[in-house]
């Protein structure tokens, strides 16, 4: 019984408000927006990218130079490497390792960890593990000379 007029209870609202119509309130007049334009705030990793050392053109054109060398897939494996020592970069990554230059890998690790995003990793000291392991490895097979990075 109890069950039954529960259930009329509820049909007799669901009914009653589906019946009378909604409360609203009309606007006659045409709605007027601000001609201020929404300003945006910017997010501290923003903030914090803007405020990174600057570069001189010549070292910008450098860097970019360097950034187009490496292919992707190797591009990422090597950063995985240095974000984890567990993932190891293949020899044809580290052939291209090589093959960019000391300069370009520390040049391209040194701007990415300064971001906002990896300034707390900063393993400068893992990415030149990384190239100490490449020339350890391949660097024979390259036959131009390349030298090992000391770990200060």
């Amino acid at each position: 019984m109890a069950k039954s007029l529960l259930m009329v209870m509820l049909v007799s609202i669901v009914m009653f408000y589906m019946a009378r119509p909604s409360f609203s309130q009309e606007v006659h007049e045409d709605v007027v927006i601000s001609p201020t334009p929404f300003e945006e705030a910017n997010s501290p990793a923003m903030e914090y990218d803007m405020k990174l050392p600057h570069y001189s053109q010549k070292e910008i054109d450098f860097l970019k130079a360097c950034a187009e060398k490496p292919s992707s897939i190797c591009g990422g494996e090597i950063f995985q490497n240095v974000l984890d020592e567990k993932n190891l970069v293949t020899d044809e990554c580290c052939r291209d390792i090589l093959k960019i230059g000391k300069d370009c890998h520390l040049g391209l690790i040194k701007i990415i960890f300064s971001s906002y995003e990896y300034k707390n990793i900063a393993s400068i000291p893992r990415s030149k593990q990384t190239w100490n392991d490449c020339v350890r490895r391949v660097g024979s097979k390259i036959g131009a000379p390349v030298s090992f990075e000391t770990l200060n």
